[in-house]
């Protein structure tokens, strides 16, 4: 059984904030990519494990997997882990199928047409809102940071300023 060092929504997945900043502040064994696009294409998966630091081992899982691994052995024995969602609905919808998590981090997140930038280069639209005020609900906790030196807001403040009515 790994505890979670942190479980992160960042679009650009791995990347040098990921692998210089975030690693250090939360030192990790391995790093899982929740995601069913990449878990099912060889190439990006071999582009990903080419990124990670040699020392943390990669894995790839399907949000399906990612439950079931979750269920039965909370990812194995191999830990700290780092988990990593590309955007809202995928970690939404990986969580509802039974990888439950306490705390939930927000990154880079991109534009887009309906999208509103509620932080940094974060991101959200109303659908977005709406599935991380149903997990708020039930205790996520949930904070936006970009990087480690840039200052940490809670899903009540973004929610309170740019979704109102959700």
């Amino acid at each position: 059984m790994a505890d979670l060092s942190l479980v992160r929504i960042d679009s650009r997945l791995i990347h040098g904030q990921v692998l210089i900043m975030w690693t250090k502040m939360f030192p990790s064994k391995k790093i899982i990519i929740v995601d069913d696009e990449i878990a099912n294409d060889k190439f990006m998966f071999q582009v990903f494990k080419l990124a990670s630091p040699p020392k943390i081992k990669l894995e790839i899982f399907t949000t399906d997997d990612a439950a079931k691994k979750w269920k039965e052995n909370k990812f194995g024995s191999l830990g700290p882990v780092f988990v990593l969602f590309k955007n809202v609905p995928v970690m939404y919808e990986a969580y509802k199928k039974g990888f439950e998590f306490d705390k939930l981090q927000l990154g880079g997140i991109g534009g887009g047409e309906g999208r509103i930038p509620v932080t940094g280069n974060i991101n959200l639209d109303e659908s977005d809102a709406k599935m991380l005020e149903e997990l708020h609900k039930i205790g996520l906790d949930i904070s936006f940071q970009v990087t480690p030196d840039t200052s940490k807001k809670d899903w009540s403040s973004i929610k309170d300023k740019f979704f109102p009515n959700v």
